[in-house]
């Protein structure tokens, strides 16, 4: 399909010239992309047991990941219609498969720094929390945290905890600067074909989410490896991991930047990303970090490793005197119906799943009721 743009002329009749616009990421699906389209489509349908696991898992599920799992499902999809469009040349010319293709592949890498940034937050901010301040922590709430609480007279550092929330809010800030014109500029992208002020606008908003998105995995490095450098209670773990993800997500950002300036005036062009090499750095250097990402959010115990709890750190600023009593009522309440029911099960011989600490409360019901001592019983 070649490219026109139309006007009419001074004399009434109407002049067209070819409009030159941006090369679709990816290309265009030709029969060379139907076995990694059905390669990876069956690699992202293998991490959804492994998903399914995680988030049912009591221990090991966190509302942080919800972003990375619908996108895994969104994957499951779109290759799937990559090949189906394969194998059906006119299908390659539909403009809302065209549109859905460049939104996807736009909005993947983003999604999971997005989710990313919640995470590096739960990183950061855990040391930070000295010996009282611990129990409002995530890192309360995730049962094996990677990182031994905090021992008596440990200091609390509300400064920096504070600082560190104001950080990950200007980095979700900047995810939002890279979405939006993501999100603009894709979902017009079949108008670039017909009219060249779209081409030439889609252009610029796509270059520019690219390197917003550049601007937020520095940032986020760069974060992570201040932790490392002032933060001595921060889990080493979970430096590893999320330098891990910054590298792969850059990866990403840069390999859209390279193919960015590249112009076609037909999709059938031979532009380099419609060559078996263009093909092969397409899935090596964006479609295989997206995979890889996805694996290690899931593959590794996110919750345990980064001290995310269920929600994450969902606080933007400590908690008065007067949450902190009833936070502690709540969870004695929780504490002691949780004994009585273990006590009345082992009364009347059945033997219940219980650790350590649940045990203590089976003996000693009475140290429930008192509501300063029940933030360990969790």
């Amino acid at each position: 399909m070649t490219a026109f743009s139309c006007s009419p002329s001074s004399s009434s009749r109407s002049s067209c010239a070819m409009v030159s616009f941006p090369a679709p990421v990816g290309g265009t699906p030709l029969t060379i992309d139907f076995a990694p389209s059905i390669v990876f489509s069956a690699l992202y349908g293998l991490l959804i047991p492994l998903m399914v696991y995680r988030m049912c898992g009591r221990r090991s599920r966190t509302t942080l990941l919800i972003g990375t799992l619908s996108f895994v499902v969104e994957r499951c999809a779109i290759f799937g219609l990559r090949a189906w469009q394969s194998r059906n040349e006119k299908s390659r010319q539909e403009s809302g498969l065209l549109d859905y293709m460049q939104i996807s592949f736009a909005m993947g890498s983003i999604g999971i720094a997005n989710d990313l940034v919640a995470i590096v937050r739960c990183l950061l901010v855990n040391p930070t929390y000295g010996f009282k301040r611990f129990p409002e922590s995530p890192a309360a709430k995730t049962k094996e945290y990677v990182v031994s609480p905090p021992v008596d007279g440990t200091n609390d550092m509300p400064r920096t905890r504070f600082r560190m929330r104001r950080l990950s809010g200007i980095l979700g800030m900047l995810y939002l600067a890279s979405m939006i014109p993501c999100v603009i500029a894709n979902s017009a992208f079949y108008r670039t074909l017909q009219q060249q002020y779209w081409a030439d606008r889609v252009y610029e908003l796509r270059l520019a989410s690219s390197a917003i998105g550049i601007l937020l995995a520095v940032s986020l490095f760069t974060s992570v490896l201040w932790g490392k450098r002032k933060l001595e209670r921060i889990s080493i773990r979970g430096v590893v991991v999320a330098s891990v993800l910054v590298a792969l997500i850059t990866i990403i950002s840069v390999y859209r930047l390279i193919v960015m300036p590249l112009r076609v005036t037909s999709l059938s062009d031979p532009v380099r990303t419609n060559t078996s090499s263009g093909k092969a750095a397409f899935y090596v250097f964006h479609v295989l970090p997206e995979w890889l990402s996805s694996v290690i959010l899931f593959g590794a115990q996110t919750r345990k490793i980064f001290g995310t709890g269920p929600c994450g750190d969902v606080r933007s600023k400590d908690e008065t005197e007067e949450q902190k009593m009833k936070r502690l009522d709540k969870e004695a309440k929780k504490a002691t119906k949780k004994a009585e029911k273990a006590a009345k099960a082992r009364a009347a011989g059945i033997d219940l799943e219980m650790n350590e600490k649940e045990v203590q409360l089976v003996e000693k019901v009475d140290l429930v009721s008192s509501p300063v001592a029940m933030w360990t019983f969790k």
